[in-house]
């Protein structure tokens, strides 16, 4: 009741001065939400001392994907004006009441693809607190700027000719930034794909409190889990992908299956479980996606190479030793090479090229001399 009150009070002092923020065109705020929601100070201090904003920018969620969903199709738990403090944060299995699915006619939901990724090694145990909340949800991706790009303006020779028929210019533009976007191939580049797995992967606090809990609890992290991008980035593939090499394998041209891509992208699955891709009884026929004579002796191949002791012994020792004599004789190459040229030069030699030679000087009797 308290909160409520504050609320009402938020948005009526409202923060004085801020003018009356109409809804955007493509959205329509039915619910009454931006009633408190359009002032740039609505937000509070939580109970962990966090600072949350509850402010919303109309014209900017105009260009949501979401932008027809009315806000209490997801935020189920709110059924009156001004609402009670919001305890659960939204999930996307959600059956969208007022969005019909076009082909079956049923609320629209997104349960099947949340329902895969529960069953994945992102989804499965997933919390609020602790390590479990390190673990991507849908918004980690789904809002990256790499994962969701700005769309282009539609063609507008295809919306005057879309226009003759379904007669609503808007309703054209709407349905063609849609499903132009959909049927257009929607996987990113290597690049970008390598980018957005590496900004959980290669987070270095991240990994150490999952390293900690494990081993509080007993157990033991995947081999690969500290050094995933490193280890990548040291590979043959890392190095085509990052010089710009579409056709090299990214990480998801081996963790993903090819069965149904883009739902095999949201169930991940460890290197323990026989369905992964990367699975031991799997490797040859992922290999073999790429590398059409692949067999078990190619499979065998380290796929993420490290260069560490605690990882790869042997490789440890053969490059320490590799980089020392490779030093030495650089070294003693180029010393020589000084050593030799000092001690011409202190003979009066110049450095010429005259009949196939570099060294040259005048000798004692007169006549030039090749040295």
């Amino acid at each position: 009741m308290l909160m409520s009150r504050w609320l009402i009070a938020l948005c009526g002092l409202g923060l004085m001065g801020t003018a009356w923020a109409a809804p955007a065109p493509g959205f329509q705020d039915s619910e009454g939400c931006l009633l408190c929601h359009k002032y740039p100070r609505m937000a509070r201090i939580t109970e962990d001392g966090v600072l949350r904003s509850y402010y919303i920018l109309p014209e900017v969620f105009a260009r949501t994907v979401h932008r027809n969903v009315p806000c209490r199709d997801c935020h189920t738990e709110i059924n009156e004006l001004p609402h009670k403090p919001v305890k659960t944060g939204v999930t996307c299995n959600t059956e969208c009441h007022s969005v019909k699915n076009p082909a079956t006619g049923k609320p629209f939901s997104h349960k099947p693809i949340v329902e895969a990724y529960r069953e994945s090694v992102h989804g499965r145990g997933k919390l609020a607190t602790g390590t479990d909340a390190d673990k991507p949800y849908c918004i980690t991706c789904h809002t990256n700027p790499l994962y969701n790009p700005a769309e282009l303006a539609p063609p507008k020779q295809i919306i005057d000719r879309c226009v003759l028929c379904h007669e609503d210019r808007n309703f054209v533009t709407r349905w063609y930034n849609h499903t132009s976007r959909r049927i257009r191939e929607v996987r990113r580049t290597p690049e970008q794909i390598v980018a957005l797995c590496s900004t959980c992967h290669d987070d270095q606090r991240m990994i150490e409190r999952h390293q900690q809990k494990a081993k509080a609890e007993g157990r033991e992290l995947g081999r690969k889990f500290p050094i995933a991008v490193e280890s990548y980035e040291e590979s043959f593939h890392g190095k085509l992908v990052k010089y710009g090499f579409g056709a090299a394998a990214n990480c998801l041209d081996c963790h993903a299956d090819t069965v149904n891509y883009y739902k095999s992208v949201h169930e991940i699955r460890p290197s323990r479980d026989p369905a992964s891709p990367v699975h031991k009884d799997r490797r040859v026929e992922t290999c073999k996606r790429c590398h059409t004579y692949a067999d078990q002796n190619y499979a065998q191949l380290d796929p993420h190479p490290s260069s560490k002791r605690g990882h790869n012994t042997l490789r440890y020792f053969a490059e320490m030793i590799y980089n020392i004599v490779g030093y030495v004789v650089i070294t003693g190459l180029v010393g020589l090479s000084l050593f030799e040229t000092f001690g011409r030069r202190r003979d009066g030699v110049g450095w010429r090229l005259i009949q196939g030679s570099s060294w040259w000087r005048k000798s004692k009797r007169g006549r030039d001399r090749i040295v």
